[in-house]
């Protein structure tokens, strides 16, 4: 199984990133969906074949405009490899800058936000996002409530929820845990974020095996 840490370069230039990323699964999906040699996915790309090995092997990442190239060939595959976003948190500038963050992020991915927990509730029916993030404080229904309802609800299984919140209150992480679920403290990193994508990216693509060099 392929270990996951956050990101330290996400500036969308290539560099030495140390962990499997974006670009590793993407060039592994489109190898196997296509039946590409690197050799071809690189004149297909325009680059050289020690840049595809590179990717493949998790030694640099994509600059961003060969992550659009790879994202095209991908969906012409028939690979998906958009990530949808459900945030729910009832202060609205909390919900614009996590917004921003997801948007920031060099993994693309659609975003949806309620501030209301009631709407939220019935707009995580009709999403089915792959990430939710629930706040935890919220006036009538709070994170932990919401979590449970949504648990009567029929999403699908790679669906990740993670708890947000600025309190340190670590019987916060205590309750999280019974849920089997994470918490991630406001202000939150970008870094926290990349990760949150890059993990449900690799998740929608499936249990993608490396590909032999």
């Amino acid at each position: 199984m392929v270990e996951y840490a956050p990101m330290t370069d996400v500036s969308g230039h290539e560099g030495q990133v140390g962990k499997k990323h974006r670009g590793f699964w993407l060039v592994s999906a489109i190898r196997q969906a296509g039946g590409y040699t690197q050799e071809a996915l690189a004149r297909e790309l325009g680059v050289s074949f020690a840049t595809v090995n590179s990717w493949e092997r998790g030694r640099s990442r994509p600059r961003r405009a060969h992550f659009l190239a790879l994202e095209s060939l991908a969906h012409s595959l028939g690979i998906r490899t958009d990530i949808s976003v459900l945030i729910i948190d009832d202060d609205p500038t909390a919900c614009e800058i996590i917004e921003g963050l997801v948007k920031g992020s060099t993994t693309h991915a659609e975003v949806y936000t309620a501030t209301d927990p009631s709407q939220g509730l019935l707009l995580c029916g009709a999403v089915d996002p792959d990430i939710l993030l629930l706040d935890i404080m919220m006036p009538e229904i709070n994170g932990f409530e919401l979590a449970r309802r949504l648990g009567d609800l029929d999403l699908n299984h790679t669906s990740q929820i993670v708890f947000v919140t600025a309190s340190t209150d670590l019987a916060i992480d205590a309750e999280a845990a019974r849920f089997g679920h994470r918490v991630l403290r406001k202000p939150i990193a970008q870094e926290a974020i990349d990760e949150l994508l890059l993990r449900a990216g690799a998740i929608k693509e499936g249990a993608i095996k490396e590909v032999a060099v």
